[in-house]
C-alpha cells in the first residue's frame, strides 16, 4: 500500500512536468526590440527582411508571436506623394486575406504565377497563395487579387542610423 507521503510525492511531481511545459510568458514581458541598419535600404527601391516578436492575447492568456515584415526604400518622388514617413514603407510579410506570404518582386518576370498584368511599371507585392497584388507606392493597395484590405503597417521610428520597429497595426495579430 501507498502511503500518503508517497502519493503527494508522485502527485506533486506527476502535476509539475505539465505546469511547466504550459507555462506562459510573463503578462509584462517586453517585446522584443526589432532594429533593421537603415544603411541596408538607402537605394530607391531597396528593401530588407525583419522579424517583429510582440506579445499577444490568446484564449490560454498571453504568448510571444513573431510578425514577419519588410522595410521598402520608396524613391523620393515617390515617397513624398504618399508621404512616407522617412522615405520607408514598413509592412507586413503576412497577406490579410489567407494569412499566405507576401514576396516584394521588382519585375513581373520574377512572379512565377499568372497575374491580371503584364508588366509592371514599379516593383510590387504578391501574394504566393492566391495572386493578391499590392501596391507599395500606394500604401500597400490591393490592385488585385482576393485580398479584403492592404498588408499590415508597421510603427516604427529611425533612432541613430537604425530602423526600429515599435508595434504591428491593430488586426494584424491575427496570423500571430
Amino acid at each position: 500500500m501507498i502511503t500518503r507521503r508517497e502519493f503527494l510525492e508522485l502527485f506533486g511531481a506527476g502535476l509539475s512536468l505539465p505546469l511547466l511545459l504550459l507555462r506562459r510568458p510573463n503578462a509584462n514581458a517586453a517585446t522584443a526590440r526589432t532594429e533593421i541598419p537603415l544603411a541596408k535600404v538607402i537605394a530607391p527601391w531597396s528593401f530588407a527582411e525583419f522579424e517583429f516578436t510582440k506579445q499577444i492575447k490568446t484564449n490560454r492568456g498571453p504568448r510571444l508571436s513573431t510578425f514577419p515584415g519588410y522595410v521598402i526604400r520608396l524613391p523620393a518622388d515617390v515617397a513624398e506623394k504618399s508621404e512616407a514617413k522617412e522615405g520607408l514603407f514598413v509592412l507586413s510579410r503576412i497577406c490579410p486575406h489567407e494569412g499566405c506570404p507576401i514576396r516584394f518582386h521588382k519585375e513581373r518576370s520574377e512572379v512565377p504565377q499568372p497575374l491580371p498584368i503584364e508588366k509592371f511599371d514599379h516593383p510590387m507585392l504578391v501574394c504566393t497563395c492566391h495572386q493578391s497584388m499590392f501596391d507599395p507606392v500606394e500604401k500597400g493597395k490591393v490592385i488585385g487579387g482576393p485580398a479584403p484590405r492592404p498588408p499590415w503597417i508597421f510603427d516604427f521610428v529611425v533612432e541613430k542610423g537604425r530602423i526600429v520597429i515599435k508595434d504591428l497595426e491593430a488586426g494584424g495579430e491575427k496570423w500571430g
